[in-house]
């Protein structure tokens, strides 16, 4: 990749040459991107159908909420900025054609959203377990979440930032384009990429089986305790299963999609001589590791709120609310309209009723005096009108 110095072009200390891989054909880089814009079409309506839920349904104060509203952020990042970009770089020019300036902005921010991601998972099972396991000892507010939240972003951050300095579009005379490549040396590179997977992938990946499995005891633990004090069997059964699978499904979502991905990546490094071992191979593994890693930001939604019974319900209370404010709105506007079309209406037959066709007045036959009136009496006064326009408005419009 142009971008990430892994396949078609390499790069190493700001000098780029062409490795002879197969390239793809017309078909095959439709159907990559199409397979990329997929990722991209779910992945943001998802995340922002999950924001908004929760910043109007739910209680945004809760730790839950904090942590979730954050992966949401972090995800809409990925979506939004690196896929589109990388894509067209890889499988639509060939090239970086967006400058220096985008060149170094959607590296920061592709690393920190990663980052930031992987940290926030953690968090939400360190969240979990203090809730599960330990809900008298230690108790985790919102304000605690959002200073962990805050924390979380400034060590995403500055994981990153090296990405702002060294990343540079750099023209290459010899196929006379631009790349977007990484220009320090391979040295220094392969030491970053070790530590940030290092930190950034495989402890949390430890970590969290860790804590899952300490929560997998303790719900079961409690599941045997509610069958001795003959609380439903069958309730604690499902509880104990609905956790446990939401538990593995994390577990097994962030290690599939990102471990295929991070693979290549230290044989890159670590075995740089023979890799890619077969160019016949890499040309097939190459997008679809890519779209496993990157499509863990459409199913981060579906795996912590679609899951999730309380979602589902605040989702519908959601809807039932917008639909309401929409038929109300459409009710107001077709109030409005028939207003307005009857006062029109009114105001056309008041001005037709004051003058006869010959343009005389004829309202004095119509609206008898009190001497004219046979039937007029002092009991049975009724209120003069005037032979005015306006009170044939008025007598129109009532």
């Amino acid at each position: 990749m142009a971008f990430n110095n892994s396949s078609t072009t390499r790069c190493n200390d700001g000098e780029c040459h062409t490795v002879n891989l197969m390239e793809y054909s017309m078909t095959e880089r439709t159907a990559i991107v199409a397979a990329n814009m997929l990722i991209f079409l779910l992945a943001i309506p998802a995340n922002g159908i999950v924001i908004t839920v929760i910043s109007r349904v739910q209680n945004v104060q809760t730790p839950t909420s904090t942590f979730l509203m954050n992966l949401c952020i972090a995800d809409i990042l990925i979506a939004s900025l690196y896929i589109p970009f990388v894509t067209v770089d890889l499988y639509v020019a060939g090239s970086w054609i967006f400058g220096d300036t985008m060149c170094k902005l959607v590296s920061f921010l592709y690393y920190l959203a990663t980052n930031l991601s992987i940290l926030i998972l953690t968090a939400i099972s360190v969240e979990r377990y203090v809730s599960v396991c330990r809900p008298r000892q230690i108790r985790l507010t919102a304000k605690k979440a959002f200073v962990i939240t805050v924390l979380l972003w400034f060590v995403a951050g500055f994981t990153a930032l090296p990405l702002l300095i060294v990343r540079k579009s750099i023209f290459n005379p010899i196929v006379n384009v631009y790349f977007c490549v990484e220009t320090w040396s391979f040295k220094y590179s392969k030491a970053y990429k070790t530590v940030t997977l290092a930190m950034l992938y495989v402890t949390p990946l430890v970590f969290m089986a860790v804590v899952y499995y300490k929560i997998g005891r303790k719900v079961w633990t409690s599941a045997d305790k509610t069958r001795t004090m003959k609380l439903s069997t069958k309730h604690a059964s499902n509880s104990k299963l609905r956790l446990t699978k939401i538990a593995l499904a994390i577990i097994l979502s962030f290690a599939v999609s990102w471990t295929p991905f991070n693979t290549t990546t230290l044989l890159f490094f670590y075995d740089r001589k023979n890799f890619p071992y077969s160019k016949e191979a890499m040309h097939v593994a190459d997008p679809i590791i890519f779209f496993v890693a990157f499509s863990n930001c459409s199913l981060n939604p579906l795996l912590y709120c679609y899951m999730s019974q309380n979602f589902r319900k605040a989702f519908q209370i959601f809807w039932k609310r917008r639909s309401r404010r929409d038929l109300g709105d459409s009710f107001s506007v077709f109030s409005r309209t028939s207003t307005k079309r009857f006062s029109r209406k009114s105001k056309r037959r008041a001005e037709e009723a004051v003058k006869e066709p010959n343009g005389v007045p004829f309202a004095h036959e119509t609206l008898r005096t009190k001497s004219d009136n046979p039937d007029y009496s002092p009991t049975s006064q009724q209120p003069e009108m005037h032979n005015t326009v306006e009170s044939i408005l008025i007598t129109s419009a009532v």
